[in-house]
């Protein structure tokens, strides 16, 4: 089974980078987050998706059908207590995929066409609905509870989110995140991140003024009742890292330029590792397709 074995290698590099902390800008970290998650989770969902296939392709009745057709004759069979965990795994990730996207279609309901909606609620919620042209959507109860230039921080927040499109990193991750569940560190990071790019974005709207956004994401850390965890909320991430972010020194230009190295590292290793997997894959099909 070296198949699998660039899979696990590729999961442990996305794994440990989500857990061991790099200092980069947010708008790098968002990119870089998302790529390791998605290289991650498209390697090991291939890895299941082959196994799985060849061990159903082996299955009594299956096989004699398999056999029929010349065109694809199997050479190679699964054991059991391989094909079984892989067929658990891949069913379990088509679920969780499945669960998250209608999430998204709830959190973008009857917003289509609008630019703000404003939920009749007494919780706190605020969070962008992407689509065209995408939509901030806020609760009367987080509007009542914050000064006007605090409600200027949620929109600008909000807006940010959707102009940088961070909709489609989430979904990226959650998707990842549901093929391979150990990827939940690097999700949480990759969404952090986020967070801080609207909250940078929503400072330079309000003239520089980190301490009004500082305090609107303080006094409205309850917004997460209203996150869906697959679109962006204004009480993503963490609020005391984000708030900390905010108010404390900016990270020196030594330590970004050490940790812009260590994410270049790690790309090239997984890119690397997941060739070694594509070549297996290639390798396995035509063993098991006799090619």
């Amino acid at each position: 089974m070296s198949v699998l074995w660039p899979a696990l290698v590729t999961i442990v590099i996305a794994v440990v980078t989500g857990l061991i902390p790099v200092p980069l800008r947010p708008s790098a970290a968002v990119w870089v987050f998302g790529a390791v998650a998605a290289t991650a989770a498209t390697v090991a969902g291939l890895a299941l998706l082959l196994v799985s296939a060849a061990f159903v392709a082996a299955l009594p009745g299956i096989s004699a059908v398999v056999e029929w057709c010349p065109v694809i004759p199997v050479h190679h069979r699964v054991d059991w207590f391989v094909g079984v965990p892989a067929l658990i795994g891949v069913s379990i990730a088509a679920l969780r995929m499945r669960r998250l996207l209608k999430q998204r279609r709830w959190a973008v309901e009857g917003t289509q066409g609008k630019h703000v909606a404003v939920l009749d609620t007494d919780e706190l919620v605020a969070f962008a609905a992407p689509g065209s042209p995408g939509c901030v959507v806020v609760s009367s109860g987080l509007l009542s509870v914050l000064e006007p230039r605090e409600r200027q921080v949620v929109f600008a927040h909000e807006r940010a989110h959707l102009s940088q499109h961070h909709d489609r990193h989430l979904l990226i991750a959650s998707l990842s995140t549901a093929v391979v569940p150990l990827l939940a560190p690097l999700a949480r990071r990759l969404r952090h991140a986020t967070e801080r790019c609207a909250d940078e974005a929503a400072v330079a709207a309000m003239g520089g003024d980190r301490e009004v956004v500082a305090t609107a994401i303080a006094r409205a850390a309850l917004a997460a009742s209203g996150d869906t965890g697959i679109v962006p909320s204004f009480g993503g991430g963490s609020v005391p890292a984000r708030v900390g972010s905010l108010l404390g020194a900016e990270i020196s230009p030594v330590r970004v330029a050490l940790g812009a190295a260590s994410a270049t590292l790690t790309l090239v290793v997984m890119v690397g590792t997941s060739s070694i997997q594509l070549f297996h894959f290639a390798e396995l099909v035509a063993h098991v397709c006799g090619w």
